[in-house]
């Protein structure tokens, strides 16, 4: 087995939550095809994480153009 093809290593975090947002997470997991809390949990932290990356980038943008609008991009009209 090479590098590439080792998995990443791996940490266990856990929580507890409302009985209600369990019963409302597993009817989740049936629409986005998600099996077992695990994979739940792994698609719930990667959203909030994409979530956050976004945010960043867009405070980053804002603070960069010093609170003024953005320009847009050449050939995009208002």
């Amino acid at each position: 087995m090479t590098v590439e093809e080792r998995p990443a290593k791996s940490e266990v975090w856990q929580a507890r939550i409302p009985a209600q947002l369990a019963r409302d997470l597993e009817k989740d997991a049936e629409v986005l095809g998600l099996e077992g809390r695990s994979e739940i949990v792994r698609e719930a932290l990667t959203r909030l994480h994409r979530q956050a990356l976004e945010q960043r980038m867009a405070d980053e943008i804002a603070e960069y153009y010093g609170g003024e609008q953005a320009p847009l991009p050449d050939g995009v009209a208002k």
